[in-house]
C-alpha cells in the first residue's frame, strides 16, 4: 500500500481548497493509498473555516482523514497550499507541488521561501502539476523546466453537478424568483481579471432589446470581499448603462455549499465569463456539468475543457503589464454578439443542456483527474 500526505486548506471555499478537499474524497475511494493530510495556514489571517460547504457526510469525511503518525517516510507528498514550496519534502519518496497560474507567470507573493520566483523554479525539487495548459506556461515562463511541469485539469463531481429535470429547474426558477427572466451567471471574486465590468455592459447593450435580462453576480465576501469589487465594475458603467444594468443585477456574496452552487447553475440560462486571466476557472466546467451554454475567453486556460458544442468563445487581444502579467482582453462587440446568440438561438441552448454534461461526464469528473495525477505521485 503506497502512502499519500496531502497538505492544504480544508473548509474554505478558495479554489485550492476546493481542488484539494475533492482529491481528498476521491483519494479515499482509492484502497491502495494510505491518505494522511496535513492543515497548512491560510493565505490570509482573516479567512475562516466554514463547515459544510461539501455537506455533512463528505464534509465529515474530509476532516476524517487523519494528519500522518510520526516519523512517517511517506511514498508521496502532494503539497496544494499557497505559497507554493518546491523543494522536496526530505522525509518523502517524492513531492508534487499542484498549482495555477493566472498572468503568465508566477509572482514574487506566489513563493513561500521569499526568494524571486525563477530562482525558486529552476532550483526545484519537487514535481510541479499544473491544473491548466495555460497555468503550466506560467510557471515554465518563471524558470521552471518544462520536463518538471505537468497538466492534469480539475474535475467535477457528477452526483452534485448534473443538469435538472424541467421540474426541479422551475421549482428553482421559482424560488430564486427568476420566473420570466432570462438569467445569466457569472461565479467569481469579482476581480479585474474576471471581466465583470464587460458583462455588465453587454447586459446594458442588450437590456432594450431583451428586458427580461437579468445578470446574477456570485461573488466570496468571506474571502475577497467580492462586493466591493462587484460595486467597483459597477461604477465603470456610464450613467446611462447603469440606468439599464441596475434593476437587472442581483449579487450574492454568501459561503455557499457545492449543492447550493449547483442549485444557481441549474436555475439559471447561461453562464458567461468574459476573463482576463484564469488559471482554470472551474465555474465554467461546473455550468457545462450543470447544462448551461458558455459564453467565454477563447485563447485561456478554458480552451482545454471546452467544446463547440456548449461553449461560443470569445477574441481577445494580448498585452503584459509593466509587472510582466500577461492580460487576454476579449472583444466587447464579439461579447455581445455572442450573448445575444445564446439569449435567441434556443436549439443551441437545447443541445448544450445535452453536450455539456457528457462532456464534462466522459473527460473531467475527479476520478479522471485522480487517475491522471496518480503517475506523478507514484511513478
Amino acid at each position: 500500500m503506497k502512502s499519500l500526505i496531502v497538505e492544504g486548506w480544508r473548509q474554505i471555499a478558495h479554489s485550492y481548497a476546493i481542488v484539494s478537499q475533492n482529491y481528498l474524497l476521491e483519494l479515499r475511494r482509492r484502497g491502495d493509498i494510505a491518505l494522511y493530510h496535513r492543515d497548512v495556514p491560510f493565505a490570509s489571517p482573516a479567512w475562516k473555516r466554514v463547515a459544510g460547504l461539501f455537506g455533512p457526510e463528505r464534509d465529515a469525511a474530509i476532516m476524517a482523514v487523519p494528519p500522518p503518525p510520526a516519523g512517517l517516510r511517506a511514498d508521496a507528498v502532494l503539497r496544494a497550499g499557497f505559497p507554493h514550496f518546491f523543494r522536496a519534502d526530505t522525509t518523502a519518496a517524492r513531492t508534487v507541488v499542484w498549482g495555477t497560474s493566472e498572468f503568465g507567470i508566477i509572482e514574487p507573493s506566489a513563493i513561500g521561501d521569499r526568494i524571486p520566483p525563477r530562482e525558486a523554479l529552476s532550483a526545484a525539487t519537487a514535481r510541479i502539476v499544473a491544473c491548466s495548459t495555460w497555468a503550466a506556461s506560467g510557471f515554465i515562463n518563471s524558470g521552471a523546466s518544462p520536463a518538471n511541469v505537468a497538466v492534469v485539469p480539475c474535475g467535477i463531481d457528477t452526483s452534485i453537478f448534473f443538469p435538472p429535470t424541467p421540474e426541479q429547474r422551475a421549482a428553482l426558477r421559482k424560488q430564486f424568483g427568476w420566473e420570466g427572466k432570462f438569467v445569466i451567471l457569472n461565479i467569481s471574486a469579482m476581480t479585474r481579471n474576471k471581466g465583470v465590468n464587460l458583462l455588465l455592459q453587454t447586459v446594458a447593450a442588450l437590456a432594450p432589446k431583451h428586458p427580461n435580462l437579468l445578470v446574477v453576480l456570485k461573488g466570496s465576501d468571506t474571502l475577497y470581499n467580492s462586493s466591493r469589487f462587484a460595486q467597483t465594475n459597477f461604477s465603470m458603467l456610464t450613467p446611462e448603462q447603469a440606468a439599464l444594468v441596475g434593476p437587472r443585477i442581483g449579487y450574492s456574496g454568501d459561503a455557499l455549499s457545492e449543492a447550493r452552487m449547483a442549485a444557481l447553475y441549474q436555475a439559471a440560462d447561461a453562464y458567461v465569463s468574459p476573463y482576463r486571466a484564469e488559471g482554470f476557472n472551474l465555474p465554467v466546467l461546473e455550468a457545462a456539468a450543470c447544462g448551461l451554454p458558455v459564453v467565454c475567453t477563447r485563447g485561456g486556460s478554458t480552451d482545454d475543457f471546452t467544446d463547440d458544442a456548449f461553449a461560443l468563445r470569445v477574441d481577445a487581444s494580448t498585452s503584459v503589464d509593466n509587472e510582466g502579467r500577461t492580460w487576454r482582453e476579449p472583444s466587447l462587440p464579439m461579447l455581445i454578439d455572442q450573448v445575444e446568440r445564446t439569449i435567441a438561438d434556443a436549439s443551441f441552448r437545447a443541445a448544450a443542456a445535452a453536450a455539456g454534461p457528457a462532456w464534462a461526464r466522459e473527460r473531467f469528473t475527479w476520478a479522471r483527474s485522480v487517475d491522471r495525477l496518480l503517475p506523478h505521485l507514484f511513478p
